[in-house]
């Protein structure tokens, strides 16, 4: 008979993970780390949250990320190896068991990849950070001014981001896959690279007279195919801007 999923809390130093958990490791769907981790820990809980690992829910609140152990990811560019207290690129990326995370309170550093092949991620959330917040899943800078990351697996079709917020941050909804209506406020400032790439977007309503700052931040269908509203009068605000002019779309209101 196979084994029942169960619910952890394990207190370790770096590199202890595996074997804090020994034949239980890919039997734990609830796991909490409390204190240090390396890479070599990061490897193991990606064996725990992806092929045959139960891994769904992990509290790293109060686990530090330190520098050291083993190469976790293999990146574009490089090998992946941790840095102290930040959640560097591609940390937990294909983690496909995982449905909720808890960042560590010492958390100062995001990669826009962190997160990202997570389809079932639907919660990024925070306990005592002083540099990050979440709000219902979505993990914001803790002054409210960055939107920096939507888990892929929170279902959205549309959503309007509030007023104060001033950037976009890389990657932010990546692949959120039934995301077809934005509105982003006046506040908005500037639009990062992939922010809203592999999203099926048909409508993106700006309250913003000006233009904000934008790299490639849509899918070239959706540039070519999306209506784009913005306020009465600011239509050659946005002709004269870097990619929005690209849309075809456009439509004052």
């Amino acid at each position: 008979m196979g084994m029942m999923a169960q619910q952890k809390t394990v207190q370790i130093e770096a590199g202890g993970l595996n074997a804090a958990l020994g034949f239980q490791k890919m039997t734990v769907s609830n796991l909490k780390i409390i204190g240090e981790i390396n890479g070599s820990d990061i490897v193991t809980i990606h064996e725990m949250a992806s092929g045959n690992g139960k891994l769904q829910d992990l509290d790293l609140s109060e686990a530090v990320i330190v520098k050291g152990g083993a190469c976790y990811a293999i990146g574009r560019n490089q090998d992946c190896y941790t840095r102290k207290n930040d959640i560097s690129t591609r940390l937990f990326a294909g983690c496909d068991k995982l449905q909720t995370i808890v960042i560590p309170n010492r958390a100062r550093l995001i990669s826009y990849d962190a997160f990202s092949n997570c389809p079932n991620l639907r919660e990024i959330n925070t306990a005592s950070n002083l540099k990050f917040q979440s709000v219902e899943g979505i993990l914001y800078t803790a002054d409210m001014k960055t939107v920096m990351r939507c888990p892929e697996g929170l279902i959205l079709d549309e959503v309007e981001i509030v007023e104060g917020v001033e950037q976009i941050y890389t990657g932010a909804f990546h692949n959120i896959r039934l995301l077809n209506t934005i509105t982003l406020p006046a506040s908005i400032k500037g639009v990062s690279n992939m922010s809203f790439q592999g999203c099926p977007l048909t409508t993106i309503i700006m309250k913003g007279e000006r233009a904000p700052a934008m790299e490639n931040a849509f899918d070239a269908n959706v540039v070519n195919s999306a209506t784009l509203y913005i306020p009465s009068g600011a239509r050659e605000a946005y002709l004269s801007a870097d990619y929005w002019n690209k849309f075809r779309n456009i439509v004052e209101r």
